[in-house]
C-alpha cells in the first residue's frame, strides 16, 4: 500500500518505520502492485525485490543431489523461499538467494508466482 493511499484514508497518524534508502524510493510503503515496474528482457515483471517467492522444493543443504528428497511433496517439510523482498538487503534480492520456512507458516514478505505451462501438443492462442 502506498503512503499516499494511507494519507487518503486519513491515516496521517501511521508512523513510517520502514528503513529505506532515499535514492531508491518508489513511493510504496511495502509491496507494489503487480506490473508496476517495467518488465525485464524476457517480459517478466516484478522478479526482484517486491516479495520473496515460495517454491515447492523441500529445503536441503547444498550441494545438490537429485536423490536427497528436495523434490518430495511433503507438506510438513520446510520449503524453500527464493529471492528478496522489499524488506531485505539488496544482496538478498536475487534468485540464487534462499531461505526456508515451514510450509504452513504465513510470512508477511513472501508470496508466490503462478506458472502456466501449455499442455503437450497444444499451442497457445
Amino acid at each position: 500500500m502506498s503512503i499516499s493511499k494511507l494519507a487518503h484514508w486519513g491515516r496521517h497518524d501511521v508512523p513510517d518505520l520502514i528503513p529505506r534508502d532515499a535514492r531508491f524510493n518508489d513511493g510504496m510503503l511495502v509491496t507494489a502492485p503487480v506490473g508496476k515496474y517495467k518488465p525485464n528482457a524476457w517480459g517478466l515483471h516484478d522478479m526482484h525485490g517486491n516479495v520473496s517467492e515460495w517454491t515447492r522444493s523441500t529445503y536441503r543443504p547444498y550441494p545438490y543431489r537429485r536423490t536427497d528428497g528436495r523434490s518430495a511433496t511433503d507438506a510438513t517439510a520446510r520449503k524453500v523461499v527464493r529471492g528478496g523482498s522489499w524488506r531485505d538487503r539488496p544482496k538478498r534480492c536475487r534468485s540464487a538467494f534462499r531461505l526456508s520456512y515451514p510450509a504452513w507458516q504465513k510470512v508477511y514478505n513472501v508470496g508466490f508466482r503462478v506458472v502456466v505451462e501449455p499442455t503437450a501438443g497444444k499451442t497457445a492462442k
